[in-house]
């Protein structure tokens, strides 16, 4: 029998470069997919939330807080509150139940949502909105808030509260 002449290849070694790039995408979805970050919701000094036995966290979404003082989007103060403990809005800032400023912001930031979520890796347009509400506000003003975030196109609400152990 004839012996093959050909020359036998030497051993390479081990080829990690299919191993590699399987980590690469695997770190890379670990780091799309997990988030250390937790929503933290803190309140100002101004705000005294509500207690409630409630047990769901909060989600991320837009967050608008309603103070004696104040009415805040994302931390930007939007408009003033007015004659607390009565705490009304300036007639010169509604129109009807429609809180202008409130309502011009928060339909910017809707749009920017709505923008962004064309756009890969970002997650749809929800329109949920978060509210910080001071315990002490009466439901008229709360009214029109939401009133205002439905008509800028938020029309999942959400309330902060504080949980009581029990």
């Amino acid at each position: 029998m004839a012996v093959s002449r050909r020359k036998r290849p030497a051993d390479e070694g081990l080829q990690i470069t299919s191993l590699m790039d399987i980590m690469t995408i695997i770190l890379v979805f670990l780091l799309k997919s997990y988030s250390t970050e937790e929503i933290t919701v803190a309140p100002s000094d101004d705000l005294r939330l509500p207690n409630s036995t409630a047990v769901l966290k909060p989600e991320l979404a837009i967050s608008a807080v309603i103070s004696k003082r104040s009415i805040t989007v994302d931390g930007q103060e939007i408009v003033p509150v007015e004659s607390c403990p009565a705490c009304r809005i300036n007639a010169n800032d509604k129109r009807g139940n429609l809180i202008v400023p409130l309502y011009e912001r928060l339909k910017e930031l809707a749009d920017e949502e709505k923008a962004n979520a064309e756009r890969p890796g970002y997650s749809p347009f929800t329109g949920r909105i978060l509210f910080q509400v001071d315990r002490d506000i009466p439901f008229s003003l709360v009214r029109e808030a939401m009133y205002t975030a439905g008509q800028a196109q938020f029309a999942e609400f959400k309330f902060v509260v504080y949980g009581q152990e029990g």
